[in-house]
């Protein structure tokens, strides 16, 4: 059956679907809505401060009052159960012809007791007592029609196949696949939402879970060739070294070695705070490599990183006569040619450079290891491309964010864990305060006399842009306040919605000195080292997780000053803030931020890559995983023996991983 013949479905909706990549009945059904909204009332949470809908008179004419290009802020009055609330709704004007003083409406919103004023956030103007609404990413097509041509398939009994086994959709009496795809598109009540949700929950967890189990049966089923180190010549390279290494870096080069020298290929993770020594471990371990005759590549998540850890491995290389080479997307098509041919023909040695590593174009002669630097910024499935990929080859994974004992063992079950966590000698430990929005001012006049003796400033933000829904400072209002206050300095904006070259300009300006104080969102968490930068402010700090925090005040304290780290709050006795006063132990650090936080938001407000989810949430949903694990891990046997199937599983990885890879 094909989608045209659904009714409802005519040429003009079958060209938009197919331009959102929708061209068959399954892709339809399995691209769910992105979010509901369930209205209902509950007259004793007016005050609360949650979302709910009230019935309301409009007792005032609105007030328009032009907010942004297109967008008002409508200001009225309302009688809600004998009370006269203030109400603010963010819209276009099309309200101004609806809504007059004598109007019955339901106002969908919040009570902000900051404020005095019920934030609406939708108006209604027909009558009910519960109402579900979907919405999906779809840019030109009504959710409606969306609804009538499903409405449509399942009036058809068209049927979908089940994707997880049938044993344990009895178990956790979850939907089927095939329930839970009509009733993702058409919910009649809220315990529909709260069983899709469980359904996709425990369904992502379980297939995450098993993704680790293919992965380390990939690791364990591939014997590599045989590698020879020339410990000498490593020896010569360590004692030649500027500086002496720390105890945990001599104990992460003695790990590195050994699974160098091993038969399975090297699947670690070194993880230690920013400044302990990360990168003269992956530059022994390449170095060790590439003298043995093999390539190496090195993979960052942005160019600004890629282009510092190049020019770092150039400097460390220059005696050596290895050919190192740098690939971006900010290369031009010439010289990616040339790189390339280089790589294939084994003249190129080392290759530096961003996700584009893992691209169809690129091929390797001969690799023997790949290191992955601030590698929680890629999730399991760059992992799993890189071993089918380049499979036989060493992979060495660097993070700055040092990981929970717990949370390491669960989301990391596939990589032996090196951690470093002594210091090199001469760090200055950076001075963290926690202050009030009453002392901004004052902080921001510091850091003038600090810029008057050379020194710059980060100031990071949680938004890019203002919303009503989370009460913050965007970055648009700190500059506005910055620049207000500290008119005669040189400041600098970068956030992740500018384009890659402005981003790359800012902060590159910034590290030269030529811009002093540097507003940014999370993107700076893994920037450049700027010695000179010493201050380091985070606006709405309750905001961020500790172990984001910790990792961006790693950006500051790189030079032979004294650093600063202000957390600015309007919470002064915020408990979670308390740690990072009174710590600089990223490992202590995280353990609390594991035990305060829970380990959903561990990386910051926002899912980071390395979770590689996109419904399930660790910190919320914990339980379900825990299930979804010990399932995985149960199933797995018979999925391997062809006991069980799925439309799910690739044949290709499961044949892969059931027979071992091939040696190149």
């Amino acid at each position: 059956m094909k989608l045209s013949d659904i009714k409802g479905v005519g040429k003009a909706t079958l060209e938009q679907l197919n331009k959102e990549g929708v061209t068959t009945i399954d892709e339809l059904l399995f691209t769910y809505p992105n979010s509901y909204e369930v209205y209902e009332f509950d007259e004793n949470k007016i005050f609360s401060g949650e979302y709910i809908c009230l019935n309301a008179v409009c007792d005032t004419k609105p007030a328009f009052i032009k907010y942004r290009s297109n967008v008002y802020s409508v200001i009225f009055y309302c009688f809600v159960l004998g009370y006269r609330v203030k109400c603010i709704f963010f819209s276009s004007d099309y309200l101004r012809y609806k809504l007059f003083k004598g109007t019955s409406i339901v106002l969908y919103g919040r009570f902000k007791k900051e404020d005095n004023e019920f934030y609406v956030k939708r108006v209604f103007f027909d009558d009910f007592r519960q109402k579900i609404n979907v919405s999906y990413k779809y840019k030109n097509i009504k959710a409606y029609q969306i609804q009538r041509i499903v409405s449509n398939i399942k009036e058809l009994g068209y049927r979908v196949d089940e994707t997880i086994p049938k044993e344990l959709i009895k178990k956790y009496k979850l939907f089927s696949m095939n329930e839970l795809v009509y009733k993702a598109h058409l919910p009649i009540e809220k315990l529909d939402i709260i069983q899709i949700n469980r359904r996709r929950k425990y369904e992502e967890f379980f297939w995450y879970a098993m993704s680790f189990n293919i992965l380390r049966t990939m690791r364990s089923k591939s014997e590599k060739q045989k590698r020879n180190i020339d410990m000498d010549f490593m020896k010569y390279f360590v004692n030649s070294l500027s500086f002496e290494l720390t105890i945990g870096q001599k104990d992460a080069i003695r790990d590195v070695t050994k699974d160098i020298l091993g038969k399975y290929p090297m699947n670690r993770l070194i993880q230690g705070d920013v400044g302990c020594g990360k990168s003269i471990v992956a530059i022994f371990a390449i170095l060790a490599l590439v003298t043995s005759g093999y390539q190496a590549a090195l993979m960052l998540p942005t160019e600004i990183l890629a282009n510092q850890q190049y020019q770092l491995i150039l400097d460390y290389f220059k005696n050596f006569n290895i050919k190192v080479e740098l690939l971006t997307s900010s290369i031009k098509k010439t010289e990616r040619n040339k790189i390339l041919k280089g790589l294939e023909d084994g003249s190129v040695e080392v290759l530096v450079g961003t996700h584009s590593l893992i691209q169809g174009d690129v091929k390797f002669h001969k690799l023997g290891i790949t290191v992955i630097d601030e590698q929680h910024k890629f999730g399991v499935n760059q992992r799993k491309a890189l071993i089918e990929k380049y499979p036989n080859t060493d992979a060495l994974y660097l993070t700055a964010t040092p990981i929970p004992r717990t949370l390491g063992l669960t989301f990391f079950g596939d990589l032996d864990i090196t951690s470093i966590k002594t210091m090199p000698k001469g760090r200055i430990p950076v001075d963290t305060k926690i202050i009030s929005y009453s002392k901004l001012k004052a902080l921001m006049h510091f850091i003038e006399g600090k810029i008057m003796l050379g020194e710059q400033a980060y100031v990071v933000v949680p938004l890019v842009i203002e919303n009503q829904d989370y009460d913050a400072i965007p970055i648009e209002k700190a500059e506005e306040m910055f620049k207000e206050e500290l008119p005669n300095i040189p400041i600098g904006v970068v956030h992740g919605k500018m384009a890659t070259d402005k981003k790359n300009q800012v902060m590159e300006d910034f590290k030269n000195g030529n811009i002093k104080i540097l507003i940014s969102t999370t993107v700076i968490e893994v920037g450049v080292n700027v010695v000179n930068a010493t201050i380091m402010v985070i606006l709405d700090a309750d905001r961020f997780g500790l172990a984001q925090i910790h990792q961006l005040r790693g950006r500051v304290g790189r030079g032979l000053k004294q650093s600063y780290c202000a957390l600015v709050t309007k919470r002064l006795d915020n408990e979670r803030l308390k740690v990072l006063e009174n710590t600089l132990d990223g490992f202590g650090i995280s353990e609390n931020d594991f035990r305060l936080r829970g380990p959903g938001n561990y990386f910051g407000e926002e899912q980071s890559g390395f979770l590689s989810l996109e419904y399930a949430d660790f910190e919320t949903d914990y339980k379900i995983w825990e299930c979804a694990k010990e399932d995985a891990d149960d199933y797995f046997p018979k999925y391997m023996n062809g006991e069980e199937k799925s439309i799910r599983f690739n044949d290709l990885i499961i044949e892969n991983a059931k027979n071992g890879f091939n040696s190149n």
